[in-house]
């Protein structure tokens, strides 16, 4: 997926003028449209983040075709963006329920080894760590 910056819009472009215009390079998976007024309630800049799955390929393609074009009464200027900030923010919490999914499952396996000793009738099962030549109580 990449993120693009989308500056130079007329202030009258719609979400789905956007999806159309860039749906010829890749999917389009989200519109973010921003227009700035001014005090009086003017728009003054309208642009827009749109993130696409998009292969470098069509992404050159893309930028050849679109960047610097008129469109709509506007020169569309077109870069890549950083990642939103959103969405990073998903992606971790994403990745942290994940982690702790993964963590369960390792006490889970580690219940299973205590439960499988006491079956076996081992009880107050502990490891303690110990130094080739160290002396271990009640052994010669």
């Amino acid at each position: 997926m990449r993120r693009l910056y989308v500056g130079g819009l007329n202030h009258t472009v719609t979400q789905k003028d956007l999806k159309d215009r860039f749906g010829k390079f890749g999917e389009v998976l989200d519109v973010e449209l921003r227009t700035r007024r001014d005090d009086e309630g003017v728009p003054y800049k309208t642009f827009a983040y749109i993130n696409i799955n998009i292969s470098d390929a069509d992404l050159k393609k893309c930028l050849t075709v679109l960047n610097k074009s008129k469109w709509k009464g506007g020169t569309l200027q077109i870069e890549t963006a950083k990642e939103s900030f959103l969405h990073r923010l998903a992606q971790e919490r994403q990745e942290a329920a994940e982690h702790l999914l993964h963590k369960s499952s390792a006490k889970g396996k580690k219940q299973n080894l205590l439960d499988s000793l006491s079956k076996a009738g081992v009880k107050n099962f502990t490891m303690k760590a110990a130094v080739p030549g160290s002396e271990v109580p009640g052994h010669k």
